[in-house]
């Protein structure tokens, strides 16, 4: 568990969160039930660079390493064929293990946590998920404390990056077709 901020922003020394202890429990409320034979979108209300509210969806802020920081989520308005799919797959605990859909970019990939609390895509590690009460929140990040998301840009690839300790973003899946 971690109990640091993602609010300093993203960081080209980033370690992942290597789980050493059980899970934390889930969230007390109403627990977002989905297919694990299926693929959903994750989508994100959240309030942008300039104050606005938006509604977006998760996207790698690149396809490979030529971009900075090119692993990490963010969120993008609109939905294109380019947004990352997620199929929760059940663990113990009422947590879920998030693959991602293999593509050109993120073959054998899942969504996971940097230890600064920052949502980016990996095959390493086992971080879990859950939405509670439409608030995504991690098993081994600070108890309570769901996902959020901030622009950053300086020193990193501009966007609206999802991480931990962040201005709450509410969120939901929406299934792919």
């Amino acid at each position: 568990m971690s109990e640091t901020t993602a609010t300093k922003g993203p960081s080209a020394d980033d370690q992942p969160i290597a789980a050493s202890a059980k899970p934390n429990a889930l969230p007390a409320g109403k627990v977002i039930k989905t297919d694990p034979n299926s693929w959903y979108y994750l989508k994100g209300t959240y309030v942008d660079e300039n104050g606005k509210a938006q509604t977006g969806y998760a996207y790698p802020i690149g396809k490979n390493a030529a971009d900075s920081f090119w692993d990490y989520v963010v969120y993008k308005p609109g939905l294109y064929s380019s947004a990352l799919q997620f199929s929760p797959q059940p663990t113990e605990a009422g947590w879920s293990f998030w693959k991602i859909k293999n593509d050109d970019y993120n073959s054998g990939y899942h969504l996971d946590c940097k230890a600064t609390g920052f949502l980016y895509r990996t095959d390493l590690y086992n971080t879990w998920w859950e939405i509670v009460d439409g608030k995504l929140y991690c098993s081994y990040w600070t108890t309570g404390v769901p996902v959020g998301s901030a622009y950053y840009s300086f020193l990193v690839s501009a966007g609206q990056y999802l991480g931990m300790a962040l201005p709450v973003s509410t969120v939901e899946l929406v299934k792919a077709s």
